[in-house]
């Protein structure tokens, strides 16, 4: 059971993103999925054509993130970090979320990007 409340309170806060289990992502209203395993250009498609162009978009989740090794997630890293993407923004009240299979994957996000994350479980 995530703790919707916190997640919640990361609307609008800039560099930061919620870690929750995989299984708790159907919790989530009005999201766009992304694995975290997709190409730079599956990733700038989801950008351009999903993101940009929706007015109600609550979370941009970013699934199994503990699968990467710690290169791999740093484009991930830089989204967090300035909320962007080749050009494209995501909007303040869009919440960044990673999943991961359980505690035991938390240790497995690079810890330049840990630093930016709120755990909810």
């Amino acid at each position: 059971m995530i703790d919707k409340e916190l997640i919640e309170l990361q609307k609008g806060c800039l560099a930061t993103c919620v870690v929750i289990p995989n299984e708790d992502c159907e919790e989530l209203d009005s999201k766009i999925i992304v694995n975290s395993n997709c190409s730079d250009n599956e990733l700038l498609k989801t950008f351009k054509e999903n993101i940009s162009n929706k007015e109600k978009l609550n979370y941009l989740v970013i699934s199994e993130i503990d699968k990467l090794d710690e290169e791999a997630q740093d484009k991930f890293y830089q989204i967090v970090k300035d909320r962007e993407f080749f050009g494209y923004k995501l909007p303040k009240e869009i919440i960044i979320v990673l999943t991961v299979k359980n505690k035991e994957g938390l240790k497995n996000i690079s810890q330049k990007l840990y630093n930016f994350c709120i755990v909810t479980f």
